[in-house]
């Protein structure tokens, strides 16, 4: 079959999925304009007043990943995460607290929007990953809470340690279903091997249809639509390879099961035997985790303090510090070092959801623990991931262009690349049509 019969017969399929992934490349850049953002990005202070602080006594899980002392309208509440989910009991009499989860949602969302106690709001318990709230966010169970704004603002939060996984509104829901259903397929996610086998035939359609086309524009004449449809070629044909081909080799890459978080360590709650006794702190942050052996290992760092204190099951000092701590979890050497991380970063992004953290090494070989759970939340991507983003970053969003020119110029120029790539196919159906109405292949 020669050149102009293949790029002829795939032209319908590739000018009609090059208008659509157009035009929804097109809606990316206005996504972001519109997002809506958190007012702040660190969580609330945890600090709680520890005077009377003792080992929890009530209906807790038998085994847990983490125990927490907080504080809600001025009660002592002990809150824990388990396979069960965050599940609370009242410090004082014991007693189970089963509604402390979803206000403390609320609470936490009013932190982070900045939303004041006089906006209503309702929460809801979401247990799965979906259109309005998709996998990059990470975490599970988290609470949706929805307040009565115009614009529907709504925060998706995780109280068991006070973590914001998404920030959205009415708005930004139409965005992300249109966006995700068209440019990612969103809609076939219960069957991901047909979504990705669909994809990369569709995308690649594109890319073999404007390969073989750019072989045709030396030379090549005509008036009308088919004058346009090369004028246009010359400039957009680059664009289309960049982005079909930077978008296939990230959607092969992307589609191997994601590095989830190191799993947390499980604790028996009955082998708390008595908490940590500390003279002179009034107030602080207390949690509980499991240690490499399974055994309770209280932390408490007092309010103002930088660095926390370790105590084992029966409240006694342990010789450990932070920095020990985080090469413990990250299981590095003792030399390695330990750099506190308390704003997200390029090396560090939001994607990962979890601050403060600690990087442990650096470069290649960093690793960022959550020392509050006591888990590995990220760490460095070496090799062919490490790669594939870069080219990601660099070709498909022109991440390099913004650092030079401001991202609001970069998006402006990616969104003039993407409105030819839509009126260049545009012109190319037309003329299929053309064909079709004449009997032409």
């Amino acid at each position: 079959m020669k050149v102009r019969s293949i790029h002829h017969s795939l032209g319908w399929i590739a000018g009609v999925v090059a208008v659509l992934w157009a035009a929804t490349g097109f809606l990316h850049p206005v996504m972001t304009w519109t997002a809506p953002r958190p007012a702040v990005q660190a969580p609330p202070s945890a600090a709680i007043v520890i005077a009377g602080l003792a080992a929890p006594r009530g209906a807790l899980p038998a085994q847990v990943s983490l125990l927490r002392r907080v504080e809600h309208d001025g009660r002592a509440y002990w809150q824990s995460m388990s396979a069960a989910g965050v599940i609370a009991i009242d410090a004082e009499t014991g007693a189970p607290a089963p509604d402390l989860p979803a206000q403390r949602a609320v609470s936490l969302a009013r932190h982070y929007a900045g939303v004041a106690d006089e906006v209503a709001a309702n929460a809801t318990r979401i247990d799965r990953f979906s259109t309005h709230y998709p996998p990059v966010n990470k975490l599970l169970p988290v609470w949706e809470v929805r307040f009565e704004t115009p614009e529907g603002l709504a925060l998706y939060v995780e109280p068991g340690a006070d973590r914001l996984a998404m920030t959205t509104n009415d708005l930004r829901r139409a965005q992300l279903a249109v966006f995700q259903n068209v440019h990612t397929l969103k809609f076939l996610e219960g069957i991901e091997p047909l979504r990705v086998t669909l994809i990369a035939l569709l995308v690649g359609s594109v890319l073999v249809t404007t390969l073989f086309g750019m072989t045709l524009l030396i030379g090549a004449r005509g008036r009308g639509a088919r004058l346009w449809h090369r004028r246009l070629a010359w400039v957009a044909a680059p664009f289309v390879v960049a982005f079909t081909a930077s978008g296939l080799f990230h959607l092969f890459v992307t589609s191997a099961p994601a590095v989830a978080p190191t799993a947390p360590a499980f604790f028996d709650v009955a082998a708390l035997k008595d908490a940590p006794r500390l003279a002179g702190v009034d107030r602080a942050d207390v949690s509980v985790v499991g240690d490499a052996n399974g055994a309770p290992l209280w932390r408490v760092l007092p309010e103002g303090a930088s660095a926390a204190l370790y105590f084992d099951a029966e409240g006694r000092t342990l010789a450990l510090d932070d920095a020990t701590r985080a090469r413990q979890i990250a299981g590095a050497d003792a030399t390695a070092a330990v750099t506190p991380v308390t704003r997200f970063s390029a090396a560090y992004g939001f994607v990962n959801k979890r601050l403060p953290v600690m990087q442990v090494g650096e470069g290649d070989h960093a690793a960022f623990v959550d020392l509050r759970e006591g888990i590995v939340a990220a760490r460095a991507t070496p090799g062919v991931v490490a790669f594939e983003a870069w080219v990601f970053d660099t070709i498909h969003k022109w991440e390099p262009v913004a650092d030079v020119i401001g991202r609001r110029n970069r998006d402006y120029l990616t969104m003039i690349a993407v409105a030819l790539i839509a009126v260049m196919a545009s012109f190319g159906l037309v003329l299929a049509a053309k064909r079709r109405r004449k009997g032409e292949g």
